[in-house]
């Protein structure tokens, strides 16, 4: 009996993580996030210390994936662009549809040097690789990826 309570309290467990990282970031790509509950769920006092840290990984994972379908399809819009016939005032045209992508990509791969740059560095220098790092590294690539997410989708 005493071998079969450990394994039944692990599973209730990683349920719990597991819904705490479904709930704030699942759903379609143009749905609002909410990185403060986000975070909530995966710091909360239902989920154990030792899985915090896992559950907030887990969160910024499943947004960053988030975040490539927007990009997908917001260069997919761009490349719309290039079929339209040329038009006053709008958008239209190969050249148009090819200096919009090449901003847009420039724009991006600036925001993922920033991103990568300064929630590396909380890691890094700011905690010193400390016992919190890791999730304090994790919470900022959430709030930051939940904010592009919500820019993406204007």
């Amino acid at each position: 009996m005493r071998h079969g309570r450990p394994a039944a309290s692990l599973a209730a467990l990683l349920l719990v993580a597991a819904s705490a990282t479904a709930a704030p970031t699942a759903g379609p790509a143009d749905k609002p996030v909410s990185a403060a509950a986000a975070i909530r769920a995966c710091t909360g006092k239902d989920l154990p210390e030792y899985l915090k840290g896992a559950c907030l990984d887990d969160t910024a994972k499943a947004l960053r994936e988030r975040l490539g379908i927007l990009v997908e399809r917001k260069l997919a819009a761009i490349a719309a662009v290039a079929a339209r016939p040329p038009s006053p005032g709008s958008l239209a045209g190969r050249e148009d549809a090819e200096n919009w992508r090449k901003a847009f990509l420039a724009a991006q791969a600036a925001w993922e040097e920033y991103f990568r740059r300064h929630c590396d560095s909380l890691y890094d220098f700011d905690y010193h690789g400390g016992s919190a790092a890791g999730q304090l590294a994790s919470s900022c690539k959430i709030r930051l990826l939940a904010a592009r997410i919500d820019e993406m989708r204007e």
